[in-house]
């Protein structure tokens, strides 16, 4: 059996405006997260609790796939001709 050494990922080399946007993208999730989860003690019936767990849950999902793919970023460098 060959062994493949695997090498680190590529950058994805985005413009500035993007890195900025993805940025927001992530905080607006991490704070709707927050705030959904300060929403569950006000929630009597169980069966809406759980589904403002899966809330919480997903929008904290989508945030840490987005900073791992913030991570994989490097900011284009533009040349004007």
């Amino acid at each position: 059996m060959i062994l493949q050494r695997l090498s680190p990922p590529q950058a994805i080399h985005v413009s500035a405006r993007f890195r900025l946007t993805l940025e927001a993208a992530i905080l607006e999730l991490e704070a709707g997260a927050a705030r959904d989860e300060r929403t569950l003690p006000l929630l009597l019936d169980p069966d809406h609790q759980r589904r403002q767990r899966l809330l919480v849950a997903a929008q904290l999902e989508r945030a840490y796939r987005l900073r791992e793919l913030l991570a994989r970023t490097a900011i284009r460098q533009d040349h004007a001709a």
